[in-house]
């Protein structure tokens, strides 16, 4: 950002917009505005293409369980875990492709929403992939984040859906190893998701400023 071109006043009229909060927006509409791409409804063609997806979770439900078992490491990070496991796995069904989704210079980004790009003869479908535990399943904690930028990932209209997974800690103290439990597909067409406006700085940005008293 150069400040010669910086709208100022626009900054501060924006600024006091977000200072009286915004919430439950539909995420459809902040998938349109970040990408200019619409969020659609699923329809028979897609739901084909998803049920494909479901059978394989529900006949393979076991061997995924026991990939899980092998992994070691924070719950928070279980779900990257799980990606790359389904993510080979789906590629081995017959017409169907699940790739990393690619900016539009055509560079795979593995980082943010989506996860998933899926497609099948015509159909598009994105997917992002989560892990959740039973316990925080009910809990009001942000699980699911999205960053509008200019590394747009959504570069056509399609319907979008998540894949969660359940998990639980075998040791019960929220590490690994970690038991599959159950599984979840969820259409996020009428997903609402609330706004929280923020600055941050890292430790590098503060401790590099003047010190003002020396220890």
């Amino acid at each position: 950002m150069t400040t010669n071109k910086f709208d100022w006043g626009e900054f501060r009229t924006t600024i006091t917009y977000l200072k009286k909060g915004v919430d439950e927006l539909y995420f459809r509409d902040v998938i349109k505005a970040a990408t200019d791409h619409s969020i659609l409804k699923f329809d028979d063609s897609s739901l084909r293409v998803l049920s494909r997806i479901d059978d394989y979770l529900k006949n393979n439900f076991n061997y995924l369980q026991q990939q899980m078992k092998k992994y070691q490491g924070r719950a928070n990070e279980a779900g990257n875990e799980i990606e790359k496991i389904l993510k080979i796995q789906l590629n081995n069904l017959s017409n169907i492709s699940c790739k990393t989704p690619t900016l539009a210079n055509g560079t795979a980004q593995s980082s943010g929403y989506p996860d998933y790009l899926i497609e099948s003869s015509s159909v598009t479908i994105y997917a992002d992939i989560k892990a959740f535990q039973a316990k925080s399943k009910d809990s009001s904690f942000r699980s699911f984040y999205y960053q509008p930028t200019n590394q747009i990932k959504v570069l056509k209209d399609a319907p979008h859906c998540l894949i969660g997974f359940e998990i639980e800690s075998l040791s019960g103290d929220n590490k690994s190893p970690f038991e599959l439990v159950n599984y979840k597909i969820v259409d996020l067409y009428d997903l609402q998701v609330n706004f929280k406006a923020e600055f941050n700085a890292n430790n590098s940005d503060i401790y590099s400023l003047k010190t003002l008293f020396e220890s």
